[in-house]
């Protein structure tokens, strides 16, 4: 049954169609099996395309309308210029669906009118559809199975852990795992030397990952926000110099989800707040502003961080 499918994923199986077929109507009799929708919506649907796609032409043959492809396209990247749904094919691969992503890797490289993408999706994983370990990873979420996992250059295994979510962050692809009963850990795809099946062959239970879940969607700013100390997060007032103060003033688009605005002072410099749950959720993002963000404090945050300079200027010199 695939009446639950999106219309991105509909229009891109009857694109499909059209191109071993070159011909369609309402009345296809595989569309309708592989769709599972009514000769109704399947004709609403061919209509929508040949309007949105100038390379369809619509023609009658007896009672039927028939619409026929006159000339061939890349269906992915026509697909997604007309409906600018990403988001829809994201949810197809995070739903198992690897078919997509050849063509995501050609919409990616193509240098399209509107769209250039600098950092692909594809840096870690250079072939998705034959990653055994992005397969076990998403096999085990969707089924809630326990994996094993081993990373490389560490002896450490990792076994019956809960793989609940794939995450894509900061242009790298991670898998956000419940291990030795309660932790949480956001470990990278490709350094993963194998996911396997667990030792335990049981499933489990929805509800004793929801509060990982919240926090992976409420809570979680970058790869190395703790879970642990979830409850116990500081706050860092940070003050943006005048050179860069309008990238930090009210309204604009966050760095980080826990950034808030306090006020913009008379030099124009603005200051605003950060939660963080260690040092290293902040300092590097605070670090790529040299010298223009300033810990104003806390005073064991700034000490780290003046620490940390001076033993980048240490390095510097002795170099």
């Amino acid at each position: 049954m695939m009446n639950h499918l999106g219309t991105l994923k509909k229009y891109i199986i009857i694109l499909e169609a059209f191109h071993s077929k070159k011909i369609l109507s309402a009345y296809d009799e595989d569309l309708l099996g592989i769709l599972d929708i009514s000769t109704k919506q399947l004709g609403r649907l061919l209509k929508e395309i040949s309007e949105e796609l100038g390379n369809i032409e619509i023609l009658k043959e007896g009672k039927q309308i028939v619409y026929k492809l006159i000339e061939p396209m890349d269906l992915y990247v026509k697909t997604f210029e007309k409906n600018m749904k990403i988001g829809e094919l994201f949810n197809m691969i995070m739903d198992g669906d690897v078919s997509v992503l050849d063509g995501l890797e050609r919409l990616s490289q193509k240098g399209s009118q509107m769209y250039m993408f600098k950092n692909s999706i594809f840096e870690d994983l250079k072939d998705f559809e034959s990653n055994s370990n992005f397969k076990h990873i998403i096999t085990s979420i969707k089924n809630r199975e326990y994996r094993k996992i081993k990373f490389f250059g560490s002896d450490v295994i990792y076994d019956n852990v809960k793989c609940i979510k794939v995450i894509f962050m900061d242009n790298n692809w991670y898998c956000a795992f419940v291990y030795d009963k309660n932790s949480l850990m956001i470990g990278r795809i490709s350094f993963m030397e194998s996911v396997t099946y667990a030792s335990n062959e049981q499933t489990f239970n929805k509800d004793s990952v929801k509060e990982h879940l919240k926090f992976l969607q409420n809570d979680m700013q970058n790869g190395f926000t703790l879970y642990k100390n979830r409850n116990k997060k500081r706050i860092a007032t940070i003050k943006a110099t005048p050179i860069v103060a309008k990238y930090f003033d009210e309204g604009m688009k966050k760095f980080l989800s826990s950034q808030q605005f306090v006020k913009k002072e008379e030099d124009g410099s603005v200051i605003f707040t950060l939660e963080y749950t260690q040092s290293l959720e902040v300092l590097p993002f605070i670090q790529r502003w040299l010298p223009d963000l300033i810990i104003v404090e806390p005073k064991e945050l700034k000490d780290e961080y003046v620490t940390k300079l001076n033993m980048s200027i240490a390095n510097l010199l002795n170099k």
